[in-house]
């Protein structure tokens, strides 16, 4: 589907093709005008003088009956072929130039149609650009923010890594010091239990 700047695109194509046709009819009706101007001047040139051309009065039938010549008007000279064809050119072109005109009329209001699209496209197309700069801004925003989460939980992260660490070695120190005080615990009980047998041997041999 072709797009609004070809069909503008097209429209200056026409209206150029348009006038460059209005131009060679000109010149072709110039031409036309220049060879009838010369065509009628080698006929006058060529035509008797008003004198000749001009018509004797008819005489009274008794001179005729006299022997007297009875004198008619001229007869029409027949129009030149070559006058004709150029009239009949210039009817043609006429005609053709009045279809062309037709045309470009058309294709002028065509034209004029696709500006005010054109216009209206021009200004759609500046309000897309500013709300895509303006999504770009955000989007932007939106991306940095982003970055500082995805920075704040992988921060987090390896605190809670370090905290991990840290909690295993602390349970790791009070198993062993209660191991330690366990063993602690029951040697002193042993050592306790032994000074107290050692005690009652010794009441008992005293008695």
């Amino acid at each position: 589907m072709s797009t609004w700047r070809d069909q503008y695109l097209a429209a200056l194509q026409g209206r150029d093709k348009v006038e460059s046709a209005n131009l060679g009819l000109y010149d072709y009706c110039t031409k036309l005008a220049d060879e009838k101007a010369e065509l009628q001047k080698t006929a006058a040139a060529q035509a008797p003088s008003e004198e000749d051309e001009a018509p004797t009065s008819p005489q009274p039938s008794s001179l005729i009956g006299m022997g007297m010549r009875r004198v008619t008007s001229p007869a029409a000279r027949p129009e030149s072929p070559t006058v004709a064809q150029i009239r009949q050119d210039l009817a043609k072109a006429q005609q053709e130039r009045g279809d062309l005109q037709s045309r470009l009329d058309a294709v002028q209001r065509e034209l004029e149609t696709l500006k005010s699209k054109a216009k209206v496209d021009n200004k759609r197309i500046a309000q897309h650009n500013a709300s895509v700069s303006q999504l770009t801004v955000k989007l932007r925003d939106r991306e940095e923010e982003l970055r500082g989460k995805a920075k704040l939980i992988e921060n987090v992260q390896d605190e809670n890594v370090t905290l991990n660490l840290q909690l295993n070695m602390a349970e790791e120190q009070s198993d062993k010091l209660k191991k330690e005080n366990k063993e602690l615990v029951d040697r002193w009980m042993a050592r306790m239990g032994k000074e107290a047998d050692k005690m009652n041997e010794d009441n008992k041999f005293g008695l």
